[in-house]
């Protein structure tokens, strides 16, 4: 890699954390304590996995492995290393989707968010019904209510990540 690559690509990157960043604390001051449901909608699944759809597929994993890693240090969830495990097998199926069955865009993003919670929540429930909990019907519902509740949530997130993307690719 060239100088003004390597710093392109850090420039590109830090943009990213800051959209990232910018997006996770417009949601915690609006969003994050509206609870419909008793749940309420959840912002983390959806920027590893609307970016790995949009970016090279090392560079998806490798933020996603990191943002991974940030937000288990950050977030309470059900077993230690959830995010991180769960965001970076999600930044390689999105970046599969990506290349091979949608084009990036809405409708990518729409279903490799999906695919995101759905690994988050099945990681979950195997982890929990391992432990010998049996309260499977009551986990798939929490999950199918946290799913509608979180994807409307690319209403904003797409074009900024889009946007970003388009501003960094030649």
């Amino acid at each position: 890699m060239s100088p003004s690559t390597t710093r392109d690509t850090a420039v590109k990157w830090t943009a990213y954390a800051l959209a990232c960043l910018l997006l996770l604390f417009g949601h915690e001051l609006t969003l994050a304590h509206l609870r419909v449901w008793g749940i309420a909608p959840f912002l983390p699944p959806l920027l590893p996995a609307v970016l790995a759809s949009m970016e090279d597929r090392l560079e998806g994993f490798v933020f996603a492995l990191a943002f991974g890693v940030l937000c288990d240090l950050a977030l309470t969830a059900p077993l230690p290393c959830l995010y991180t495990i769960a965001f970076p097998l999600t930044a390689l199926l999105a970046a599969l989707i990506a290349r091979s069955v949608l084009q990036p865009g809405i409708l990518c993003s729409l279903a490799v968010s999906t695919a995101a919670f759905v690994l988050v929540d099945l990681i979950t429930a195997v982890t929990l019904l391992a432990g010998g909990r049996s309260e499977l019907s009551a986990i798939a519902l929490r999950a199918v209510q946290e799913l509608a509740l979180s994807l409307p949530l690319l209403i904003v997130c797409h074009p900024v990540l889009a946007f970003l993307h388009r501003k960094f690719t030649l």
